[in-house]
């Protein structure tokens, strides 16, 4: 089947809600790698706290590495670029590393309501920011 070459309105729209939602992910990734614990953990129990100090670096990294990416998927997008693809897949493969890392060390019994599903959506979203831009990139809509 042809496909134009030309985005259709709801490639834009859907583009920028990604770009909104990677924003977010960038901001929450700052807070917590460079807030102090307190202000970042005002809420938490003492355990969750050491809990969550206790993440090895790597991980903060593999975090950053999942936004970033997520984040530059969603500009190449914008741009019609071809590596969105790529860049999106970075990102999923950094999201997998970071639950895979929350499951074995027991994560998901310290965290509450809303980071469980925070952590659900991320993982989703990052896999549907990956499969939109390959199947944009199937409709010949990249460069």
């Amino acid at each position: 089947m042809a496909y134009s070459t030309q985005p259709k309105m709801w490639f834009w729209i859907v583009t920028i809600l990604f770009l909104l939602w990677n924003l977010m992910g960038v901001g929450a990734w700052s807070a917590e790698a460079m807030a102090s614990s307190d202000a970042f953990m005002d809420g938490y129990t003492q355990e969750q706290i050491d809990f969550y100090k206790s993440y090895p670096s790597w991980y903060t990294w593999a975090y950053g590495v999942a936004v970033s990416a997520g984040l530059f998927a969603c500009i190449s997008l914008l741009f019609k670029k071809k590596q969105a693809v790529l860049l999106a897949l970075l990102s999923f493969i950094a999201v997998i590393i970071c639950r895979v890392y929350e499951i074995t060390v027991d994560a998901w019994s310290m965290m509450m309501t809303a980071d469980k599903v925070l952590m659900i959506m991320v993982a989703i979203f990052s896999v549907l920011l990956w499969l939109f831009a390959r199947s944009v990139r199937q409709k010949g809509w990249l460069n």
